[in-house]
C-alpha cells in the first residue's frame, strides 16, 4: 500500500496484515485499509499505558515523543521471510487485523458473519451465522505467530451487542471525527505493546538464538518453512528452532494468548556451541522446544530486573556446560554470545515500539558483545539496527550523537566486557550519547557526521556478512544480505541525488517513501568524499547472489532481489543496468507463472490452456510493487512494468496504450471499480507529428533483434499470467518496433518490416485468436494498437453527385453575358505588394448540404499480410458529414485507393483530419493525412551516451554549436499533416432545359446578321427555389480571338481590334424585356430565355451557360461572392458570307463648293420666304442619294451645317458574296463638338447612301465627310483587356521609330473618328432579312491621313480693298473673290492682305508668321524676283502676340500688285518658343495606364511649323 518492503527503516516498521472478512467489495476494502494507511504513524504519547507493571516493558510513557511506525500489508509475507525472524523480526507480521463491512448490518445480515475472516488472502470472502468466536480462534490458528488478532467493522455505527472483545466497530466517515481512526490505531498500539513485553520476556528467556540458515541447508538438514499453504509442504515441520531449558509451565497471562515462539535456527545447547563447528547430534543435550511461550518453564518467573538477573543467574547455573569453566571457557563464550543476540532482538523489539533510545542502548551494547566475540553476523545486523535508530531519531528532529561502536576504527572491547549486565554496562561504553533535546546545529552537525561515516558503515556491515560466510553455522540467507544491500544502497542513493546530504526532505523519503527532495542550490563541500553513482551502484550489485546462491533461492525471493536492484538502479539513472536486471526478473518469472497456471489447472481438472476465467485476469503486483512504486494490481500494472523495460531497450510503445495506462491510474486512485479503457483520442495535430518523431528516434536506438527477444519475452509473460490485454498490446508493439515507420513514396524501396513474413502471419493470428477470446469472456475494449502510424496517406473528392457541383462566382458577375471581360475597375499595377492576394490558383471543394459525393481514401500497408479493416469513416474537426465503408481489404505491400460515400449534415466549412479507423483486432483510431513522403534522417554524428540519444528533447543533449542546431532540426523535422478543406453551402435548386426553339440545336445566319431563339428552364427541386440566374456565353470566334491574344508581335492597333471584338462586340446575348425584374423559378415551375446570336466570320459553335442559385436574400445584402450551379447549351452555328468591304481609300476635296453654299445662303438670307437653315439641313438629310443625283445633293449640302468647309472623300468599295442581291445602305452623320451639343439624335441628320448588289457584284460608293481634328493624336492606344496592359514600358526606340510610331497612334485615332461618322447595313429584300456590314476593315495610310486630318493651326489668306482709300476709288479698283481663295484685282490697287491665324492646339502658342509672295507657275528664280512687280508696306515675317487655345488673331499687310499676271501668296506659322506650362500636367486620354516611357519619347522638343493649306491665288489684271 504505498510502503516500501526494501526501505532503509524497514527494521522500524511493524509489519500490520490486513485481510478482508465476511461481503465486502474490493473497491470498500482498500478504501478501508486507506483510512488505517492515514493513521499508520502512532505517536506514542498518544497511547494509553498498561496498568499492570509486569506487562509494561513498553510502556508508551518512557518515551512520549517515539512514534510506532505501521506497515499495511495486504499480502501474507513469503515462508523464507517468515523463516528470517527473530533475527530480522520486522519481516513477520505482529499483527493481523481482519476488515468487514459493517453496512451489511444494515441489510439484515448476522452480524456474527463479519467475523468470518479470509484467511487464505485469495480475494474469497467466506462467512456463517453465530461463528464469532471460532473465527477468532482459526485467525489465530492460522497466524499464530502475529501477537494482536483483531476484526474492524467499519461503517458500523453502532456497536453490536454480545461481539468479542477482539472485535472493534469502526463508524463510517460521516459519523466519524476527526480523531476516531487515530484513537483505533492507538488502542491497537496498545494493546500491541503489552504483548510485545510477554514476547520480549519469552525471548530473554530462552538460552540462545541461532543465525537462520539458508534455504539449502533447511532443506538438507530437513527444516520446515512456515508457510501452510505454500509450494514446499512436502518438508517436515518442526515444532520449534529456539532452545530452552526443561522447566514446568507457567501460568504467566500471557499464556492464553497461544503466541507462537519465533522459530528460524535449530536447537543448540549452550555447552555444545562452537563457532568453528558444524551442527551436533539430538543426542548431546538438544532438548524439545515448546510450541509457544505459555510452553516454555519460567516465564511467569520473570517480573522485574533484578529477578531477571538472578534467575538468568540460575538458569545459567543450570545450563552450564561440563567442558571448562572461566571467562575464557567455551561455555562462556557462548553464554555471551547468546546474551548478545537476545540483545540485537531485543533492540529491534525497543525499535519497532518506538522507543528508540532504549533501542539503541541495547543494540550498542549488544555490538559490542557481538564484535568481541566475532559473532559477525549479529554484530553486522545490530549496526544495521543502530543505523536505522540514528535515521529515525534524525526523521523525528532529534539531537543524536552517533556510538564509537560504528566507526570501524575504534578500538575494539575486551572480551571480559560480555560479563557485564546489558542494563549496567552503558557506563563501560565510552561512544554512546543519550538522545538530547532537539538542537537545531548540533543536529545539523550530527547528520553531517552521519552522512560522512556512512560509507564505511555500510561497508563495515557488508564486510562483517561476508566473513561470517566463512563459519558455515553463522553463514547469512543470501535473501537477507541482499536485502540489507539494496536497503543501503537506497540510503546512498537518496543521499546522493541529494549531492552528498541529508537533509528533512530526504529523511521523509527515507522513512515514510514521500519525495518532497529540491535540489540544492550549492554543492556541499564534503560531495568529493560521497561514493560516487558507480561505488554506490557496486554495493547494489552485490545483492546479486551468484550463481551457486541462487538455487537456495526460490523464484520469489529471486524476484524480490531483482526487484530491489532494479528500483535503485532506476533512481541512480543506470537505466541500461536496470532493463538487464529487469529482463532477468522477466526470465525467472516466466516459468514460474507458468507453472502456476499449471498447478490451477490442475486443481480445477483442466486444461492449462482452458483454465481462463474472467476473475483470473486480474493480476496483482506482489513484491513489485515496492520495486517500481504505484504499480497496482491489476493488468495495467504488469504492463507498466513491462513498458519500463521496453523503453529502455528502445521499443517503441504505443502512446495511446500508456495515455490509457496514465488515465487508468488515476481512476484506480480513487478505487473505481469499473476502469474506463475507452479509446484516448490524440491531441492536436502537431502532437501527433511530435509522437512520430519520437518513435522515429526511439526506432534507430538500440539493437532490433534485443527488442524483438524483449517484446516476444513480454508476450510470454502476458499469455502466461493470462493478460489478453498485455498479449494484445505487445503484440501491437512489435510490429510498431519492426515496422518501417516512413510515408513510403513512389519510388520507395525500404518500406518492408524488420520481421520475417512469418513471424508477421503468426502475429496477426495471435491477435485474431487473442481477441476472439477476450469476446468470449465479454471483455471489453480488448484491442490491440494498430502499428502504423501512416494509414491514410490521402484524401481526395473524385466524384460528386449527379448534378455539376456548385462554383464560386462574384457579384459583378451576375449582370455579364460573356465570360471573357469584367467591367469591374482593375488594378493598375502589376503587382501589389498590399493588394489582396488572389487564391484563384487553388480551387476550393464545394459541397452541398444533403448531397453525396464520393471521397477517395488513399491507404498504405507497408506489411506482408491482408489488412482487414472493419469500418472506416472521414474524421471531422470542423463541419458534420455522414460517411461509413465496411468490411475493407486492403492487400500486402501497397498503397491502395478505398472509396467512401459522404453527405454533409450542415453549411459552413468542413475540415476533414483524416478517418476513423477499426482495423480488425485493433482497436478504434483516429488517423491523420499524410500526403507527402516522409522518412526519418538519423544522426551520423553525436556526442551523447546511454539513453539521452533515444531522448531526443532531454536537456542533457542540446546541441551547443550551429551546426549541431541546425542538424538536430533537420533530424526532429516530422511529417506534415494535410487536411481537406470543403466548403458546405445550403440546399440548391436544381434546373434543367426543358426545350428550345432551335431544330437540332442548329442555327444558320449570314455574317451582319442577328437572330434570335428561346429555351425554356424548369426548377425539378421539389423544396428549393431559384432566385439567383445569370446567362454566360463561349463561340468558337471568341475563342480563336483568345487564343490571337497570346500572340506577343502584335502591334498596339491589331491588338485593339482583337479586343474590341472579344470583349465588347457580343456574339451572344441574353434579350431581356423586363431588365429591372429578377429572373425567378419556384420549385416545379418554368422560365423562358430569348437568346440573340450576331453572325460572325469564322463562328461555327456556341454554347450558353446558365448559372443558377438560391441566396436566400436579396442582392443586396450579399457581400461579394455566391455559388451557383451552371448547366450549357451547346448549338451549331453557320454563317455565311453577304456583303463585304474590299477596299477604301481617302481623297482631299476642295472647299470651294462650300464656300460657294455659303455665298448663296448670304444672298438669299435677306428673303422673307427663305426657309430657316435648320429646316432645309433637316430636309436635305432626308432626302436619298441615287447614283443619278448623289454628288449634286452631297455639294449643296457643304458649307450648310454645324461642319467647316473643309472636307474629305472616302471611297468604299463593297463586294456582294450571297448568291441572292443584296441593298446596301451606309449612313454618315455630322461631327459633334463639346461647344455645339446636339439636342438630338445626330443619326436623324444623317445622310445615306444606297446601293443594289447582284451576286458577286463590287460597286463603290463615295461619302463625303468632313475633316477632323485631334486635340491628342498621339495618345497611346487603349487596352480594353486588364492582362495586357503593362504597368512601365522602357523603349529602346529611335528618332525614325518614334516618328513611325505617332504615324500609326495619329492613323488609330482618326480611323476611330471616322468609324464614329458612319454606319452601314444590308437588306435582302426578299426575304426581309437584315444585317450590318463590318466597316472596321477601313485601313489608312500617310497620304489618307494628311487628306483627313485638319492642322493645329489653321491659316486663312485673303485679299480686300484698301480702308483707307477713298469711297469712290472703289469703283475703280474692285476686288473680285472667283473661290475661297482666289481673287482677282486691278494693278496698281491699294490692297490689304489678311491673315487669320486660328490655334486649335490645347495649348497656347507663340506664333511666328511668314508671307511669302511669288509668281504663280514660274521657275523658283523666276517667281521670287518682285522686285517691280509688288509691293508692301509692313513685314513679310513678325511675331505676333501669345495665342491662346481656341483664339483666332488676323495681321493686315497693305499690298500693292505693280504688274499683271498671277500671284500666289502662302503663309506659315512658326513657333517662337515652346510653350510650357508648371502648373498642369499633361492628361491621358487614351487608356487606362499611360505609357510613359513611350510618351516622353513621343514629346516633342523641338519648335513646331504649320504650313498654310490652300495658297491665296491673286489674279491681276490692268483693267477690270
Amino acid at each position: 500500500m504505498g510502503i516500501d518492503a526494501l526501505s532503509p527503516v524497514a527494521p522500524a516498521r511493524i509489519r500490520c496484515l490486513v485481510l478482508p472478512s465476511g461481503t465486502i467489495t474490493r473497491s470498500r476494502f482498500l478504501t478501508f485499509v486507506e483510512r488505517l494507511q492515514q493513521e499508520s504513524t502512532v505517536r506514542l504519547g498518544d497511547v494509553s499505558p498498561n496498568t499492570k507493571s509486569q506487562r509494561n516493558m513498553f510502556s508508551p510513557l518512557a518515551f512520549p515523543t517515539g512514534l510506532a511506525i505501521y506497515d499495511m500489508a495486504t499480502v501474507k509475507p513469503s515462508s523464507s521471510h517468515l523463516a528470517l525472524a527473530p533475527f530480522e523480526l520486522y519481516r513477520e507480521p505482529l499483527v493481523v487485523i481482519g476488515i468487514a463491512d459493517g453496512s451489511n448490518i444494515l441489510h439484515g445480515e448476522d452480524p456474527a458473519a463479519l467475523v468470518s475472516v479470509n484467511v487464505n488472502g485469495k480475494g474469497t470472502m467466506p462467512g456463517g451465522s453465530g461463528e464469532s468466536i471460532e473465527t477468532i480462534r482459526r485467525l489465530k490458528d492460522d497466524y499464530p505467530r502475529a501477537l494482536v488478532h483483531q476484526l474492524f467493522i467499519f461503517d458500523c455505527d453502532h456497536r453490536v451487542p454480545s461481539s468479542p472483545p477482539d472485535v472493534t466497530f469502526v463508524p463510517s466517515l460521516e459519523h466519524s471525527k476527526t480523531t476516531t481512526m487515530k484513537t483505533v490505531m492507538c488502542d491497537l498500539t496498545a494493546l500491541l505493546l503489552v504483548e510485545m513485553t510477554s514476547y520480549a520476556k519469552s525471548l530473554q528467556a530462552l538460552p540462545t538464538i541461532e543465525t537462520p540458515k539458508s534455504l539449502q541447508d533447511q532443506r538438507f538438514s530437513g527444516d520446515y518453512i512456515y508457510d501452510s499453504n505454500s509450494q514446499f509442504d512436502s518438508i517436515p515441520r518442526p515444532e520449534s528452532r529456539i532452545s530452552q531449558t526443561p522447566t514446568s509451565r507457567s501460568s504467566s497471562p500471557a499464556a492464553d494468548l497461544r503466541h507462537s515462539v519465533p522459530s528460524q535456527g535449530s536447537i543448540v545447547a549452550s555447552d555444545d556451541v562452537d563457532e568453528r563447528s558444524t551442527s551436533r547430534p539430538s543426542s548431546n543435550g538438544y532438548k524439545t522446544p515448546p510450541i509457544a511461550f505459555n510452553h516454555s518453564n519460567g516465564v511467569s518467573e520473570v517480573q522485574n530486573s533484578s529477578v531477571d538477573k538472578e534467575r538468568m543467574r540460575r538458569l545459567s547455573r543450570d545450563r552450564v556446560a561440563i567442558q571448562g569453566f572461566g571467562s575464557g571457557s567455551v561455555g562462556e563464550r557462548a553464554r555471551n554470545k547468546a546474551k548478545g543476540r537476545k540483545g540485537v532482538v531485543l533492540g529491534s523489539l525497543y525499535l519497532l515500539a518506538g522507543r528508540w533510545p532504549d533501542a539503541l542502548k541495547e543494540l550498542v551494547e549488544s555490538a559490542t558483545v557481538a564484535r568481541s566475540l566475532s559473532d559477525h553476523v549479529w554484530h553486522a545486523k545490530a549496526l544495521d539496527y543502530i543505523l536505522v535508530c540514528l535515521l529515525v531519531c534524525a526523521w523525528a528532529g532529534m539531537d543524536f550523537e552517533i556510538p564509537q561502536i560504528c566507526y570501524p576504527l575504534g578500538d575494539k572491547t575486551s572480551p571480559g566486557l560480555g560479563k557485564t549486565s546489558k542494563h549496567n554496562s552503558l557506563n563501560s561504553i565510552p561512544d554512546l550519547t543519550p538522545l538530547k533535546s532537539p538542537n537545531a546545529a548540533n543536529r545539523h552537525v550530527s547528520l553531517q557526521n552521519l552522512c560522512t561515516l556512512l560509507p564505511d558503515l555500510v561497508n563495515n556491515i557488508l564486510h562483517l556478512y561476508v566473513r561470517a560466510a566463512n563459519f558455515t553455522a553463522d553463514q547469512l540467507p543470501q535473501i537477507s544480505y541482499s536485502d540489507s544491500a539494496i536497503r543501503f544502497a537506497k540510503l546512498l542513493t537518496v543521499i546522493e541525488n541529494a549531492h552528498g546530504s541529508l537533509d528533512d526532505h530526504g529523511l521523509q523519503l527515507v522513512v515514510l517513501n514521500v519525495d518532497t527532495t529540491t535540489k540544492p542550490t550549492t554543492i556541499p563541500s564534503h560531495l568529493a568524499s560521497f561514493p560516487t553513482k558507480a561505488e554506490i551502484a557496486g554495493v547494489l550489485l552485490k545483492a546479486l547472489p551468484n550463481s551457486a546462491m541462487e538455487t537456495s533461492l526460490v523464484a520469489n525471493d529471486r524476484v524480490d532481489i531483482l526487484a530491489g536492484v532494479a528500483s535503485v538502479l532506476a533512481k541512480l539513472g543506470y537505466h541500461r543496468k536496470k532493463a538487464f536486471i529487469m529482463r532477468e526478473l522477466v526470465t525467472i518469472l516466466l516459468p514460474a507463472l507458468i507453472q502456476s497456471r499449471k498447478d490451477s489447472a490442475a486443481e480445477l481438472g483442466v486444461h492449462p490452456a482452458a483454465s481462463l476465467s474472467s476473475h483470473e485476469l486480474i493480476g496483482n503486483g506482489n513484491g513489485l510493487e515496492e520495486a517500481f512504486g504505484s504499480v497496482h494490481r491489476s493488468v495495467l500494472g504488469i504492463q507498466s512494468f513491462l513498458s519500463v523495460m521496453c523503453k529502455v531497450y528502445g521499443v517503441v510503445l504505443s502512446a495511446q496504450a500508456e495515455m490509457r495506462m496514465a488515465t487508468s491510474a488515476l481512476t484506480d486512485s480513487d478505487h473505481n471499480d469499473q476502469i474506463d479503457t475507452s479509446i484516448v483520442k490524440p491531441g492536436s495535430l502537431q502532437s501527433v507529428v511530435g509522437i512520430i518523431v519520437e518513435d522515429a528516434s526511439t526506432r534507430s536506438f538500440g539493437d532490433l533483434s534485443l527488442k524483438v527477444d524483449i517484446l516476444r519475452l513480454c508476450i510470454n509473460v502476458c499469455e502466461a499470467l493470462p493478460d489478453l490485454s498485455g498479449v494484445l498490446r505487445f503484440s501491437g508493439d512489435l510490429l510498431k518496433t519492426t515496422a518501417s515507420g516512413i510515408a513510403a513514396g513512389p519510388e520507395s524501396r525500404d518500406g518492408s518490416p524488420a520481421l520475417p513474413m512469418e513471424d508477421q502471419a503468426r502475429l496477426l493470428s495471435n491477435i485474431s485468436r487473442t481477441v476472439n477470446a477476450a469476446r468470449k469472456f465479454n471483455i471489453s475494449n480488448a484491442d490491440a494498437e494498430y502499428w502504423d502510424d501512416f494509414l491514410i496517406r490521402g484524401i481526395e473528392i473524385t466524384k460528386t453527385s449527379s448534378l455539376k457541383p456548385p462554383s464560386l462566382r462574384k457579384m459583378v458577375q451576375l449582370d455579364i453575358g460573356s465570360t471573357f471581360g469584367s467591367d469591374a475597375k482593375d488594378s493598375p499595377f502589376i503587382y501589389n505588394p498590399f493588394g489582396t492576394k488572389s487564391d484563384s490558383a487553388t480551387v476550393e471543394p464545394l459541397l452541398v448540404v444533403g448531397e453525396e459525393a464520393t471521397f477517395s481514401i488513399l491507404c498504405q500497408n507497408l506489411f506482408d499480410f491482408d489488412l482487414d479493416i472493419e469500418w472506416m469513416r472521414l474524421d471531422t474537426v470542423e463541419g458534420s458529414i455522414d460517411t461509413l465503408v465496411k468490411n475493407l481489404m486492403i492487400g500486402p505491400y501497397r498503397t491502395q485507393s478505398i472509396q467512401i460515400l459522404g453527405a454533409p449534415k450542415t453549411p459552413g466549412v468542413l475540415k476533414i483530419a483524416g478517418c476513423l479507423v477499426k482495423v480488425k483486432g485493433c482497436r478504434e483510431r483516429r488517423f491523420p493525412i499524410f500526403k507527402s513522403p516522409w522518412k526519418s534522417i538519423g544522426e551520423t554524428k553525436f556526442k551523447r551516451l546511454g539513453l539521452s540519444p533515444a531522448v531526443m528533447n532531454s536537456e542533457c543533449h542540446t546541441p551547443v554549436s550551429e551546426a549541431a542546431r541546425s542538424q538536430r532540426e533537420i533530424i526532429t523535422r516530422g511529417p506534415v499533416t494535410t487536411t481537406l478543406d470543403i466548403r458546405v453551402i445550403g440546399p440548391q435548386p436544381n434546373v434543367v432545359i426543358k426545350k428550345t426553339s432551335l431544330l437540332q440545336s442548329a442555327v444558320m445566319l449570314l455574317e451582319g446578321e442577328t437572330k434570335r431563339f428561346t429555351m425554356t428552364l424548369r426548377n425539378i427541386s421539389n423544396t428549393t427555389p431559384m432566385d439567383i440566374l445569370s446567362l454566360s456565353f463561349s463561340d468558337s470566334a471568341s475563342s480563336i480571338l483568345q487564343s490571337a491574344l497570346t500572340n506577343k508581335n502584335l502591334s498596339p492597333a491589331e491588338l485593339y481590334e482583337i479586343e474590341l471584338a472579344s470583349y465588347k462586340r457580343e456574339t451572344l446575348k441574353w434579350r431581356r424585356e423586363d431588365q429591372g425584374l429578377e429572373a425567378n423559378i419556384a420549385p416545379n415551375e418554368d422560365l423562358l430565355l430569348e437568346i440573340e446570336v450576331v453572325g460572325k466570320p469564322g463562328l461555327i459553335s456556341g454554347s450558353t451557360y446558365i448559372d443558377y442559385g438560391y441566396l436566400g436574400v436579396e442582392k443586396t445584402k450579399v457581400k461579394d461572392e455566391i455559388f451557383t450551379r451552371q448547366i450549357s447549351f451547346p448549338f451549331t452555328i453557320t454563317v455565311h458570307s453577304s456583303i463585304e468591304l474590299v477596299r477604301n481609300d481617302f481623297l482631299p476635296f476642295t472647299g470651294d463648293f462650300a464656300w460657294l453654299n455659303q455665298k448663296k445662303k448670304l444672298e438669299s438670307h435677306e428673303s422673307a420666304h427663305s426657309t430657316p437653315p435648320d429646316r432645309r439641313s433637316r430636309a436635305a438629310s432626308r432626302l436619298t442619294l441615287k447614283p443619278e443625283n448623289r454628288f449634286q445633293s452631297l455639294l449643296e449640302r457643304l458649307g450648310l451645317g454645324t461642319q467647316g468647309s473643309d472636307h474629305f472623300l472616302l471611297l468604299l468599295d463593297f463586294h456582294n458574296s450571297w448568291p441572292k442581291p443584296l441593298s446596301i445602305s451606309v449612313q454618315v452623320r455630322e461631327q459633334t463638338t463639346p461647344q455645339e451639343p446636339s439636342p438630338f439624335d445626330l443619326w436623324k441628320r444623317a445622310y445615306t447612301a444606297h446601293e443594289v448588289l447582284q451576286p458577286g457584284q463590287t460597286s463603290r460608293l463615295v461619302l463625303l465627310l468632313p475633316r477632323i481634328f485631334l486635340a491628342d493624336p498621339y495618345a497611346p492606344v487603349p487596352s480594353l483587356n486588364s492582362t495586357t496592359k503593362r504597368q512601365f514600358i522602357h523603349s529602346s526606340s529611335t528618332a525614325s521609330d518614334n516618328e513611325t510610331e505617332r504615324t500609326a497612334r495619329e492613323a488609330f485615332w482618326l480611323r476611330e473618328e471616322i468609324l464614329k461618322l458612319m454606319r452601314a447595313s444590308w437588306t435582302e429584300d426578299a426575304t426581309g432579312r437584315t444585317g450590318q456590314i463590318e466597316l472596321r476593315t477601313l485601313r489608312l495610310n500617310a497620304r489618307m491621313v494628311d487628306a483627313i486630318k485638319l492642322e493645329e493651326v489653321g491659316i486663312d489668306l485673303a485679299i480686300t480693298a484698301d480702308s483707307t482709300s477713298e469711297p469712290d476709288s472703289e469703283s475703280t479698283c474692285p476686288v473680285t473673290q472667283l473661290a475661297r481663295s482666289v481673287f482677282r484685282v486691278p494693278v496698281d490697287a491699294f490692297l490689304t492682305l489678311g491673315a487669320t491665324i486660328t490655334n486649335r492646339l490645347q495649348t497656347p502658342i507663340y506664333p511666328l508668321l511668314r508671307l511669302q509672295p511669288s509668281l504663280r507657275n514660274q521657275q523658283y528664280n523666276v517667281a521670287l524676283d518682285l522686285g517691280r512687280k509688288f509691293a508692301f508696306n509692313g513685314l513679310m515675317q513678325q511675331a505676333l502676340p501669345l495665342l491662346q487655345p481656341g483664339q483666332s488673331t488676323e495681321v493686315q499687310l497693305g499690298v500693292v500688285f505693280l504688274a499683271s499676271g498671277e500671284f500666289e501668296i502662302r503663309a506659315s506659322v512658326e513657333e517662337a518658343r515652346i510653350w510650357k506650362d508648371h502648373t498642369t500636367k499633361k492628361e491621358n486620354g487614351g487608356g487606362d495606364i499611360a505609357d510613359l516611357g513611350i510618351a516622353r519619347l513621343l514629346e516633342r522638343t523641338e519648335r513646331r511649323a504649320w504650313q498654310s493649306r490652300e495658297a491665296c491665288i491673286v489674279h491681276v489684271v490692268g483693267d477690270v
